[in-house]
C-alpha cells in the first residue's frame, strides 16, 4: 500500500537527484519581471542585469519565474515555458536556515505519524511563540494559514537546496476513495504535483526533459509512477500575504 511517508521517499529521491543534470536538461533562468512595456515586452531582473525580452504569456511585475531564454540574432530576446515560482518559495529562500526546514528524516517520521496535521500544527505554535525574530515569525505564518485551508505545506531542506510540499486530503465520489493531492517546489525541477492513491502516484511536470529524468528514478521507489507534462502547475494554497489573520487555535 502506498502512503504519505512514500511520498516522503520520492521527494526525497527528487531532491537528491543530480542538481545539475537537473538545471541542465531544463536550461531554465531565473527572472523577475520589473515592468510591462506593452506589446508583449517585459523589463526583466535576470541575476545583477536588466533586459528587455518577448513573452507572449502576460506576466506579472514584481513576480518571479522560471523560464526558457531564447535569441535568434539581431531579435530581441524571447521567454518560453515560464514556470511562475510561488511566493512562498521565495519567502523561504530568502532565510536559508537549514534549521527552519524538515530534513528527510524528520519529513519520515511526520507523514508516518497518525496525527499528522495535529502534530505539525503544535510544531508551528510552539515556534511561533518562541520565535527569535521577525523574520522567522514571517516564515511559519504563511504554514499555519496553510493549516487553516486545511493543506499541510512543509519546508524541506535535502542536500543543500530547498523545496517545499503541501499535502491536500481529498474524497473521489464515484470511486468512494480517499486519495492525496501533492504540490512540491524544487529549485532545480521547478513545480510537480500529482496524487496518491493506494494504487499508484500520478505526476505532473513542466518539461518533457524532467519528465524522462524522473522515470529513471522509479527503480529507486520500488512501485509505479505515471507522469505527465502539464503546462499550468499551481501550488495547493498560496497565502496573498505574508500577515498573518486572526486564526484561532
Amino acid at each position: 500500500m502506498i502512503t504519505p511517508s512514500t511520498l516522503a521517499s520520492l521527494i526525497q529521491a527528487v531532491q537528491k537527484s543530480d542538481l545539475k543534470s537537473g538545471a541542465t536538461l531544463t536550461k531554465l533562468l531565473e527572472v523577475e519581471v520589473l515592468k510591462s512595456l506593452g506589446d508583449e515586452r517585459f523589463l526583466l531582473q535576470i541575476g545583477d542585469k536588466q533586459l528587455t525580452a518577448l513573452s507572449k504569456q502576460k506576466l506579472i511585475p514584481t513576480e518571479h519565474y522560471f523560464a526558457k531564454f531564447e535569441t535568434d540574432g539581431q531579435k530581441q530576446p524571447t521567454l518560453s515555458h515560464l514556470i511562475k515560482i510561488p511566493k512562498l518559495f521565495k519567502t523561504l529562500q530568502l532565510q536559508r536556515d537549514p534549521t527552519l526546514f524538515l530534513d528527510p528524516k524528520e519529513l519520515h517520521k511526520l507523514l508516518s505519524s497518525k496525527e499528522v496535521l495535529q502534530n505539525f500544527k503544535e510544531h508551528l505554535l510552539k515556534e511561533l511563540v518562541t520565535s527569535p525574530s521577525k523574520e522567522h515569525f514571517s516564515t511559519y505564518t504563511p504554514l499555519l494559514l496553510s493549516l487553516y485551508h486545511n493543506v499541510l505545506t512543509l519546508p524541506l531542506y535535502f542536500h543543500d537546496t530547498f523545496a517545499f510540499l503541501q499535502l491536500k486530503k481529498r474524497y473521489n465520489k464515484e470511486k468512494k476513495k480517499s486519495f492525496l493531492q501533492f504540490y512540491a517546489f524544487f529549485e532545480h525541477l521547478g513545480a510537480i504535483s500529482g496524487i496518491i492513491s493506494n494504487e499508484m502516484i500520478k505526476i505532473h511536470v513542466g518539461f518533457e526533459e524532467i519528465k524522462e529524468y524522473l522515470y529513471l528514478l522509479e527503480d529507486q521507489l520500488g512501485y509505479g509512477i505515471d507522469i505527465e507534462v502539464k503546462e499550468m502547475i499551481s501550488p495547493l494554497f498560496e497565502p496573498k500575504t505574508n500577515n498573518i489573520l486572526d486564526i484561532h487555535t
